[in-house]
């Protein structure tokens, strides 16, 4: 290669490389293979801890209300769809509590255990003011027992129930100085469900020896009425999230001539690992995250 040839070459090399480093200063520093925007959808989970007080009334143990503690623990999981990231979300909800319960004259206990799972699909909508609305249903499955230790005859009642239920929130994003936190509303209705109830004074003997008829019954609101409420605040320091709030859940469940009422009120308090995305942090390269919670 001739050294004229040479020279050639090397000045059109110092050329493209002058323009590409033009291209990429209009570009804000940034690769022109990176201009597209990506997408991040992370997975936006909290885990909490309740502690309240429960009333429960079951007649197939005793027509007495027991009333005492009751301790929690629950997870959630949320995430935004890839097909609609903006406006779908999909949710799943698992949690256990236990209940240590008295009757009023504090001479029998009872003790509970029950286990909750949901997954559903939810649409959000944004409004003026930055206010959120979401609205969707979920599909649920629960069941534990309620044990009464000075009841020997039929000392326990298991509860069950399949359903499917409608959800809605709302939320509304405040700053206060430097700190960021949304406040929100989240109700549970279940509309439809398949619940277990045997038939008045029918032992758990009796169905373990065949007597299987009228177990499972259609619910709706009439006779299996439920609702499941959490007011809360959620503060957002970037990298983590603090919840606290307040839940109430009421049930109440009629069926062959058997009334099981129970009512709860807890304190609820709870950590977002990552975040809700009100804190935001200024990505490295263009991209989008659209967050499950706000």
């Amino acid at each position: 290669m001739n050294k004229r040839l040479k020279n050639i070459i090397t000045a059109l090399a110092l050329t493209i490389l002058a323009v590409n480093a033009k291209a990429e200063t209009a570009s804000g520093g940034i690769s022109l293979l990176q201009t597209d925007t990506a997408t991040s959808r992370p997975v936006t989970a909290t885990y909490s801890v309740e502690l309240g007080s429960k009333n429960v009334l079951a007649t197939y143990l005793s027509p007495l209300h027991y009333t005492g503690t009751d301790m929690a623990v629950a997870g959630t999981w949320s995430k935004a769809m890839p097909f609609s990231p903006q406006t779908s979300i999909m949710h799943f909800d698992a949690g256990a509590d236990f209940s240590n319960l008295w009757n009023p004259a504090r001479t029998a206990r009872m003790i509970g255990l029950n286990a909750w799972f949901r997954w559903g699909m939810s649409w959000r909508h944004r409004f003026p003011y930055q206010i959120q609305f979401t609205a969707g249903g979920t599909i649920g499955i629960d069941g534990g027992a309620y044990y009464l230790l000075r009841n020997g005859n039929n000392p326990v009642e298991a509860i069950g129930n399949l359903s499917l239920a409608a959800r809605i929130s709302g939320s509304r994003p405040f700053k206060i100085g430097k700190l960021h936190f949304l406040l929100s509303d989240e109700l549970s209705l279940p509309t439809f469900s398949l619940f277990f109830s045997p038939e008045y004074g029918e032992t758990y003997y009796e169905i373990y020896l065949g007597n299987r008829k009228g177990l499972v019954h259609p619910g709706w609101w009439g006779n299996n009425f439920r609702i499941d409420n959490l007011l809360s605040a959620t503060l957002d320091f970037g990298r983590t999230a603090l919840t606290v709030g307040y839940r109430i859940k009421a049930y109440n469940q009629w069926a062959n001539r058997l009334n099981t009422k129970i009512i709860s009120h807890s304190f609820v308090i709870g950590i977002v690992p990552g975040g809700i995305g009100l804190k935001k942090r200024i990505p490295r390269v263009p991209l989008e995250t659209v967050y499950s919670i706000y």
